[in-house]
C-alpha cells in the first residue's frame, strides 16, 4: 500500500541514501526530472543540484542531524536534457521498520517551474570543481568526526559497498590506516578529529586498505565549518601511484647510498676493507690504549705475473688472494688491502694475529701457493707486530713491515 501510494502520488518524490544516491523515485519525480527510471535510480542527486547551492543543502542536512523533522528551501534542479528548473523541496528523515532514520532521506518537490531557467554552464562547472575537484570523494562528518554523509564516489574510491563508511572515522580499524611513514594511525592521528578540535584546515596523507585488500594512499583535506551537527567537510583523492613512486625513489636512493658507503669503505677490486678504514681503527685502538696486532702480507711472484701475463691476470690473482685471506681470517680479524700486492690484517687479539699469520704461511707453502694462475704460483711473506706501550700507528706498522721484509729477505737468501 505504501509503495502504491508512493508511485501514484502527484508530488514528485524520491528516496536518497546518506551519500545522496537516489534509491527510488516515483513517476511524478521522473516526469519532472525528465529522466527514465533507469537514468534516475542509482544516480547521485548531488549532480542534479546547482553547485553554488550545495552549501545550503549541507546546512539543511545539519539541521536534520540536530533533530529537525524536515527542512525546506528553494533551489535549482538539472533535468535529463541538461536544462535547469527552479524547485521548492522539503527533505525529511525516512524511518525504517525499526523506527531508525539512519541514512535514508525523503525528498518531496512541493513546487516546480516548468519553464527552464538560464544557467551559466561555465560558471556552474567552475563552481562545482571548487566544491569537489574531479576525481575526489567528499564526506561530511558529525561532531565526533564520523562520516555522516558521503559522495557516491567514496564507495568507488575505496572499493567498498555503498554506505560502508557511514558512522566510521577515516582511521577506522577496519581500514588498517597508516601514516606516511608506516606508523599505524588511530583517533589521535585522525585528520577530521584534529580539524574539529582546532577549527583549522588539516591536510594529510593516509594509507588505507581498499576493498580488494590492497594498500591505497589518500590525500585528505579537512575543512572545519561553523555547523553544530556537521562541523567538518573532507575531500579525498587517490594518490597511490604518486606515493608508490616516491617510496620507490626513496628505496633506490637508500640502495645507492648504501652502495656508495660500501665502495667508500672497501677496496674496489678485492672487496676487502679499505686501507683508510683499517688505519683509522688502529688509531682508535691505540688512542684508547687498547691492544692492537697488525699482520702484513706481501705477495711473492706477483710481479712476474703482471709482467708476463698482463695486469688483467694480475687483478685476477689479487682477487683470488683476497678470497683466500678472507677465508683464513677469524671473526675478530679485519683484512684490508694496503695497496698494490700488499695486504694488512688487524685485530685486538694477539693470539688471533699469530694464528692468522701462521695460516697464511702454511697456505703460501703449498705446492700451488696462495693462488695458482696460468701455471704461475703466488706465495707470500708475512710479518706480525703487537702493540707496545708508547706505540703510535707509525711505529706499530713499521715493525710489522720490517718483520715482513725480514721474512722476504731470508727467503731470497735461502733461494740464493
Amino acid at each position: 500500500m505504501h509503495q502504491a501510494a508512493f508511485e501514484s502520488s502527484t508530488v514528485p518524490t524520491c528516496i536518497v541514501d546518506n551519500s545522496g544516491r537516489i534509491l527510488d523515485a516515483n513517476a511524478a519525480y521522473l516526469e519532472m526530472s525528465g529522466r527514465s527510471r533507469h537514468e534516475a535510480v542509482g544516480a547521485s542527486s548531488i549532480d542534479f543540484i546547482r553547485a553554488d547551492e550545495l552549501p545550503g543543502v549541507i546546512s539543511g542536512l545539519d539541521e536534520l542531524v540536530q533533530g529537525a523533522r524536515a527542512v525546506r528551501h528553494r533551489r535549482h534542479h538539472r533535468r535529463g536534457d541538461g536544462s535547469w528548473i527552479e524547485i521548492e523541496a522539503t527533505t525529511s528523515p525516512l524511518p525504517d521498520r525499526a523506527g531508525s532514520t539512519k541514512g535514508l532521506l525523503l525528498v518531496q518537490i512541493l513546487d516546480h517551474q516548468v519553464d527552464p531557467v538560464q544557467i551559466d554552464t561555465d560558471d556552474e562547472l567552475v563552481t562545482r570543481q571548487l566544491y569537489q575537484p574531479a576525481g575526489d570523494a567528499a564526506t561530511i562528518h558529525d561532531g565526533e568526526g564520523r562520516v555522516a554523509f558521503a559522495s557516491p564516489s567514496l564507495a568507488t574510491l575505496l572499493g567498498r559497498p555503498d554506505g560502508w563508511m557511514e558512522g566510521r572515522h577515516l582511521t577506522d580499524p577496519d581500514l588498517k590506516p597508516v601514516l606516511a611513514d608506516g606508523t599505524p594511525a588511530g583517533l589521535d592521528h585522525d585528520p577530521v578529529v584534529e580539524a574539529i578540535r582546532t577549527g583549522e584546515e588539516v591536510a594529510t596523507t593516509l594509507g588505507v586498505e581498499s576493498g580488494d585488500g590492497g594498500r591505497m594512499w589518500l590525500s585528505i583535506v579537512v575543512g572545519a565549518v561553523e555547523r553544530d551537527g556537521l562541523p567538518a567537510r573532507t575531500s579525498m583523492r587517490d594518490i597511490t601511484e604518486l606515493v608508490e613512486a616516491q617510496q620507490e625513489a626513496s628505496r633506490l636512493a637508500a640502495v645507492v647510498e648504501e652502495q656508495l658507503a660500501y665502495r667508500a669503505n672497501h677496496d674496489d677490486l678485492t672487496g676487502l676493507t679499505a686501507r683508510r678504514i683499517v688505519l683509522d681503527w688502529v688509531d682508535e685502538e691505540l688512542d684508547a690504549r687498547r691492544p692492537v696486532s697488525v699482520v702484513f702480507v706481501d705477495l711473492d711472484g706477483f710481479k712476474a705475473i703482471n709482467d708476463e701475463l698482463g695486469h688483467l691476470a694480475g687483478d685476477d690473482v689479487l682477487i683470488g688472494v683476497a678470497d683466500v685471506l678472507r677465508s683464513l681470517a677469524g671473526p675478530s680479524l679485519t683484512v684490508g688491502r694496503a695497496g698494490g700486492d700488499e695486504f694488512v690484517a688487524v685485530t685486538s687479539l694477539a693470539a688471533e694475529a699469530d694464528r692468522f699469520a701462521q695460516a697464511v704461511r702454511e697456505a703460501a707453502g703449498r705446492p700451488e701457493g696462495l693462488v695458482y694462475h696460468r701455471a704461475c704460483t703466488v706465495g707470500a711473506s708475512v710479518g706480525v707486530a703487537h702493540s707496545e706501550v708508547g706505540d703510535d700507528r707509525s711505529t706499530l706498522l713499521t715493525r710489522a713491515d720490517r718483520a715482513m721484509y725480514e721474512v722476504k729477505r731470508s727467503a731470497r737468501n735461502a733461494d740464493g
